[in-house]
């Protein structure tokens, strides 16, 4: 289960509750995410870009964590809206985050 409140809905079987889909899914995502950061580093970008970038990562851990913790508790009532959204914004800041600090600082 993506949330600690997924202990509650342990029962609900699905392909992905097998271990080897989910290790092969980890795998699968870890191969993605390291061709994405290569990809990355074809790019550059200027100090106060990444800067900002940095800041707004630090803002935005306060942020995840508050969406991380409505998630768990809309998800323990059985609505998975809000702990959909805190699982995609969260992954969609990560390549943001990962993008950023793969890409080489231009020489100013």
């Amino acid at each position: 289960m993506v949330f600690g409140a997924g202990a509650a809905h342990a029962g609900s079987g699905g392909i992905f509750s097998h271990p080897v889909v989910a290790i092969l899914v980890v795998i699968l995502s870890i191969i993605i995410f390291v061709k994405f950061c290569g990809w990355a580093k074809n790019f550059s970008l200027s100090k106060g870009v990444k800067k900002a970038v940095y800041i707004l990562t630090g803002v935005g851990l306060i942020v995840f964590n508050y969406l991380y913790s409505m998630g768990n508790k809309a998800y323990a009532e059985g609505d998975l809206s809000r702990a959909t959204l805190a699982l995609v914004v969260s992954l969609v800041w990560v390549f943001i985050f990962a993008f950023v600090l793969m890409a080489e600082t231009k020489a100013e």
